[in-house]
């Protein structure tokens, strides 16, 4: 059981790590910088949260990924314009929440 808690303790820390990798690539898209790789690496931080969150059984995590993911990948795809308004909802999304940050999940 100890290895366990360390495993999640090191996934709580890498994704502490991802979620502030992708608050800096989403506060750059809200506001109007970055390209076509500031999209895709937003993708990846929280595809990488979601792999990690599979690991443990963190369905609602898993869940709430997974649909943050098909707003990105639609953004990626050019279906969806990164608008002001879409990304003001992701960066509400991607706000932790609570002191201590995914830990509550």
């Amino acid at each position: 059981m100890e290895e366990e808690d360390d495993f999640k303790s090191l996934f709580f820390t890498e994704c502490d790590e991802l979620l502030a990798d992708l608050q800096e690539h989403l506060d750059t898209l809200a506001d109007g910088g970055g390209s076509a790789e500031t999209v895709n690496a937003a993708f990846r931080a929280v595809h990488s949260v979601k792999g990690g969150a599979a690991a443990f059984g963190f369905n609602d995590l898993i869940s709430f990924a997974h649909a943050f993911e098909t707003v990105m990948d639609r953004c990626r795809s050019g279906e969806l314009e990164l608008s002001a308004d879409v990304s003001a909802l992701l960066l509400r999304a991607s706000v932790r929440r609570g002191p201590a940050g995914l830990h509550g999940w």
